[in-house]
């Protein structure tokens, strides 16, 4: 992505990650519900907060 990280917003219910770019585009990853699934979204979450900012991060952990 060649424009600056705006926010990601990581949802456990939902086993998905959104990330918002500076200029307003937004992409939506999203996990199967099975053991692969888990550990690939366990292992993108663990990357995600070694190499951002916590103040970019949004966790939700409830379906809304």
């Amino acid at each position: 992505m060649s424009d600056l990280l705006e926010h990601i917003n990581i949802n456990f219910s939902k086993r998905s990650v959104t990330v918002i770019s500076s200029d307003g585009d937004e992409k939506t990853v999203t996990w199967k519900w099975d053991r692969e699934g888990s550990e690939g979204f366990a292992e993108t979450v663990s990357v995600i907060e070694e190499m951002t900012d916590p103040q970019i991060r949004t966790y939700q952990f409830a379906e809304q």
